[in-house]
């Protein structure tokens, strides 16, 4: 702002001159040196407009990291509840200054060399990598790793701040050289024209026209700056950093002025049902496309809600809005389903038209208030249990989806400790031949005692774990863990053992398996990993290969919860199956539907022909192993021949039936 003031002084000096020339034509002394300093000082007054963008921007960043630093440092001393709203808030400015720093002429710096790119792109992930900590502090431990990750980012952003400002000097020294050399040519026109008052009057009328263009353009420019700085490049819409001022001050307004009956803040959070594979099958310009549809579509239902009510895009394909409603919950919920509606209605694209799903979820400030990053961070959670919940979904926020965020962190964090003293485990369930009673295989099921939370359903853990990136880890555990364990069974008896989506997904996966075969020294015809349809549906050709690989190790593949899927019966044709397993839906029908015994049936049939064996789960109660033997199956899994136990309670049992059948045998 600062150049601004100077070029809009000497665009006001410049119309005066142009009107006391008259009066002056017979001191173009005096004018010529008044030129000349005019020339300097709108030198200097470019220099300081060129450096304030990108300068500024490196020096505030550095002061961002280090204030955050500081904050959590002070937190980490002092516990307090307002030095931890302190060090989040600067954390949050140091999120957002990072973003600045990738736009604008920053930005456009730092893409013109691939180190500077580099450093940035290291910095801001550094910095929110280190989130996930921030509700451990104050614990020690977690500041000492956030300290050191804020620290690094604040050494990189330093670096990018000094060639930034070594840039904006160089070019403002050839600036002003071209200033210099035009001041040189000016002043002997000057003294050409000496004689010519006409002359003086044109020139000093087309500098002041000259600067008051420059003064035009640099307001201009810094307008555009402040816009970037608080809205999206791509949708317009006002960014982060905008949303999280304009809600605290909705709040802090609504606050002092009173609340009136129903009167309340609500916030939106949206998210866009499988984005992912609108860029991934039409490409990421349609993915942008369909960003600034949502966008504008998202703006005209806002607008019709009246003033004060703003959409926002927080980064991705994440949208918030700022709602001022009279009625309550009911008026909130029913804005949302009107957003979830709006969006779903087809947006025209680049090759066409995409509909799509959103997702939402509602918080409310409530009579007591909120500080605005705990509304949005509510609102966050509603849209994740309603993620959870299918797409499409709206949800609005109560205290016990915080009490699930704790703990789904607490689990999250834990994955360590649990991985490295072994509390994460298989445990086994026996696979049966239903004529004989003999334990002829094991499924591994994958189980956590918690030191504190007790024993953890792996229909808990395993999402989390998948949505974290350590499910390949802990799949690679049990499955040598498995391997290692099935060898104190009798050799005839195999064990099966799940794949993930990522793990299915690694290039590394066959080579892997052999590994552990061969540390393990369990023969592979002893092994057969279980996929799921919907596993092999995320991508069927990599799928396809990849079991194939695995196949040629000479291990087992099975197809789980088979008849459940779309397109079941095409993978039997696409690959060649060792094992199919029923699915436990049709299992517990089958003593009250026929349908459910003569599907089982056909799918028997079919196996037997294309020789792939069966294993039927679910199997709880002797009327249905009556059944299914009677339609031809033999081997069966469920509560009624045992639960998921660690190894050591089949070795016995399997050991007890070897000398039971020797016994009968005489």
């Amino acid at each position: 702002m600062r150049a601004i003031e100077v070029l809009s002084r000497l665009a006001r000096v410049a119309d005066h001159f142009r009107y006391v020339a008259f009066a002056l034509l017979g001191v173009l002394v005096l004018v010529i040196l008044v030129q000349a300093d005019s020339v300097i000082t709108s030198g200097e007054a470019v220099g300081r407009s060129m450096r304030y963008d990108m300068a500024l921007t490196g020096l505030n960043s550095r002061l961002d990291a280090t204030n955050a630093r500081e904050r959590m440092a002070r937190y980490v001393v002092t516990g307090d509840s307002e030095d931890r709203d302190a060090a989040y808030l600067f954390y949050d400015i140091l999120v957002g200054r990072l973003e600045m720093m990738q736009s604008g002429a920053f930005g456009a710096f730092v893409k013109a060399s691939p180190r500077r790119q580099k450093v940035l792109d290291e910095a801001t992930r550094a910095v929110i990598a280190v989130e996930p900590m921030l509700d451990l502090l104050p614990d020690p431990a977690a500041f000492e790793q956030v300290n050191k990750a804020l620290g690094e980012a604040g050494t990189a952003i330093d670096r990018l701040g000094g060639e930034a400002m070594s840039a904006n000097l160089s070019e403002a020294a050839e600036f002003r050289a071209e200033l210099s050399e035009r001041q040189r040519v000016q002043n002997l026109l000057l003294q050409l024209l000496i004689g010519f008052g006409a002359g003086l009057l044109l020139m000093m009328t087309v500098q002041a026209w000259s600067l008051r263009r420059a003064r035009t353009d640099a307001e201009r420019a810094a307008r555009r700056f402040e816009f970037v700085a608080r809205h999206d490049p791509l949708t317009r819409l006002p960014n982060r950093s905008a949303f999280h001022s304009m809600l605290q001050a909705e709040i802090g307004r609504l606050n002092h002025r009173g609340r009136g009956a129903g009167e309340d803040v609500a916030v939106l959070a949206l998210d866009l049902d499988d984005f992912k594979a609108v860029n991934d099958i039409l490409g990421h310009a349609a993915g942008d496309d369909l960003l600034v549809a949502v966008a504008s579509r998202l703006s005209w239902v806002v607008a019709q809600w009246g003033e004060g009510n703003v959409a926002s895009r927080l980064g991705g394909d994440e949208f918030t809005v700022l709602l001022r409603i009279h009625g309550g919950e009911a008026e909130a919920l029913e804005r949302a389903y009107e957003v979830s509606r709006a969006l779903h209605e087809a947006h025209s694209v680049s090759g066409g038209s995409v509909v799509v799903n959103a997702t939402v979820g509602l918080a409310l400030a409530g009579p007591n208030g909120r500080r605005g990053a705990d509304l949005l961070q509510n609102a966050d959670l509603a849209l994740s249990h309603a993620k959870a919940a299918g797409k499409g979904q709206v949800q609005i926020y109560d205290d016990s989806m915080r009490i699930d965020a704790t703990r789904r962190r607490r689990i999250e964090a834990d994955f360590d400790d649990g991985l490295a003293r072994s509390r994460i485990v298989p445990h086994f369930q026996p696979q049966v031949d239903m004529q004989t009673g003999r334990i002829v295989g094991l499924e591994a099921l994958a189980r956590w005692q918690h030191p504190t939370l007790g024993w953890i359903s792996p229909a808990e853990f395993i999402p989390i774990a998948e949505s974290s990136g350590r499910i390949v880890e802990i799949g690679e555990r049990i499955l040598e863990a498995a391997c290692r364990e099935i060898q104190r069974m009798p050799d005839s008896c195999k064990v099966s053992v799940n794949l993930s989506v990522a793990q299915l997904a690694r290039d590394d996966l066959a080579d892997t398996v052999r590994d552990i075969l061969f540390r393990t020294g369990l023969p592979p015809r002893r092994l057969t990993l279980e996929v799921t349809e919907t596993v092999v549906m995320r991508d069927t050709h990599r799928a396809r290969n990849m079991l194939a690989r695995l196949k040629r190790l000479g291990i087992g593949i099975a197809l789980d919860d088979f008849g459940t899927g779309y397109s079941a019966l095409s993978y039997l044709r696409d690959f060649d199956w060792d094992e199919l397993k029923i699915d436990r839906s049709f299992v517990n029908s089958i003593t009250t539907d026929e349908h459910s015994l003569s599907i089982i049936a056909s799918i028997v049939n079919l196996a037997e022909r294309l020789s792939i064996s069966v294993t039927v789960e679910g199997v709880e109660t002797r009327a249905q192993v009556d059944m299914l033997k009677g339609i031809g199956c033999h081997v069966a899994q469920g509560f009624l021949y045992g639960a998921a136990s660690p190894i050591e309670e089949l070795v016995s049992r399997a050991e007890n039936f070897e000398q039971a059948m020797r016994q009968a045998n005489g």
